[in-house]
């Protein structure tokens, strides 16, 4: 290959590794987990947010100062494939999801094991898992031509090759009345850079679970007007 070519390519890798970090995904559909009901409720997120979501606008936020934490699942609609993952693989998610969302949460609001008064229930599904294939994604970050092929995936699929890829569906009502208080979809892909995350094949659907159990703490935070909110890190 002669330098100018490397060159460029090199230039072109940079150009696309630097802005390449993990993102939320938007073209989703909303998953049966959440029931007709609360998915008729839901509206478009913003490009930053879930990719559907509903806030109750007559819900007292202020008044929820526990939660109520149902076993995270791992939500397959019937007939569905199993996505090749093991019944063992899938408790390991869904275990480590919960006590991600348990530690985060446990530091705004008091963690409860029953319904009562002032407690939120939350319900959260894991409706989609991929790990990420680790020896081809790094090499498609280091090599500049593996590089530009998965930029150029990226641009059409809006996923980079290689990367995980994690979708949740989370539903927030009042522990007593049952009333919907808030529900969301969202889903996340890995990013082409090279970190700790790139180097587990669950790493990007883990990091994608703490981004979410930030972002939960961040928005109770803030309909709640609380001060000193801390948004989550991407």
């Amino acid at each position: 290959m002669r330098p100018w070519t490397i060159i460029a390519l090199l230039t072109v890798f940079v150009a696309f590794s630097a802005c390449q970090a993990p993102k939320p995904v938007h073209d989703v559909t909303p998953s049966g987990f959440l029931g007709p009901d609360v998915v008729a409720k839901l509206t478009h997120g913003g490009p930053e947010g879930p990719a559907w979501i509903y806030n109750n606008p007559d819900a007292k936020w202020a008044s929820y100062d526990k939660m109520l934490l149902d076993p995270v699942t791992f939500w397959m609609a019937p007939g569905s494939k199993d996505q090749g993952i093991s019944q063992a693989e899938r408790q390991k998610l869904v275990d480590y999801f919960y006590r991600v969302i348990y530690n985060t949460m446990s530091k705004h609001v008091t963690m409860v094991s029953a319904p009562g008064s002032g407690v939120m229930r939350v319900r959260v599904a894991l409706t989609k898992a991929e790990p990420s294939v680790v020896a081809l994604d790094v090499i498609s970050t280091v090599v500049p031509q593996a590089a530009v092929l998965s930029s150029l995936k990226d641009a059409i699929t809006g996923k980079p090759a290689f990367v995980g890829e994690a979708q949740v569906a989370v539903k927030v009502t009042d522990s007593v009345s049952g009333e919907l208080l808030a529900a969301w979809v969202a889903s996340r892909v890995g990013g082409k850079r090279l970190d700790a995350a790139q180097l587990s094949s669950w790493g990007d659907v883990e990091q994608a679970m703490r981004f979410w159990a930030d972002s939960a703490a961040y928005r109770l935070c803030k309909v709640q007007k609380r001060q000193g909110c801390q948004p989550p890190k991407h």
